[in-house]
């Protein structure tokens, strides 16, 4: 190696923004993020089609672990709900007795997450309840899981 290329001065040197702000770094995370959203946003094929009495057979449960197993989900989504309820609660005294935001934004932060737990076992109480795999958000959202036409 020359002595020259050790001192080798470029314009790079003194004068590299690009370098300052990690611009390959963000794009190699923007790339990831947009990634992983698209994983999530993608709905995952079902490995089989089955009805919930074939999944039955197939696990070997009887209707009494079968209610069992709704009963305790049920349970489970009135937990979460009740401890959402109380982290609610105080999030807002965190907000108006103390005067702490960033203790109200964690706090709703937790109610968020605790909610999604109780969405959770609730739908797959719900699933349970009525016998039926696949349900959509819309079923459980009316309440009834919809008649297929064709199998009528």
């Amino acid at each position: 190696m020359a002595i020259k290329d050790a001192f080798k001065i470029t314009r790079k040197t003194f004068f590299n923004p690009a370098g300052w702000l990690g611009y390959n770094e963000l794009k190699t995370y923007n790339r990831i993020i947009w990634g992983n959203l698209k994983d999530i946003s993608t709905t995952a094929k079902p490995e089989r089609t089955e009805t919930f009495d074939e999944a039955m057979q197939r696990f070997n449960v009887t209707d009494e672990d079968v209610k069992q197993v709704s009963e305790t989900y049920l349970f489970y989504a009135i937990f979460f709900v009740i401890i959402a309820a109380i982290t609610f609660v105080a999030a807002f005294i965190f907000l108006i007795g103390y005067g702490k935001f960033s203790g109200f934004v964690l706090a709703m932060a937790c109610v968020a997450i605790l909610l999604s737990y109780a969405f959770r076992f609730h739908f797959w109480h719900f699933q349970i309840k009525h016998r039926k795999l696949g349900c959509t958000f819309a079923e459980w959202w009316n309440g009834r899981p919809m008649v297929d036409k064709d199998a009528t």
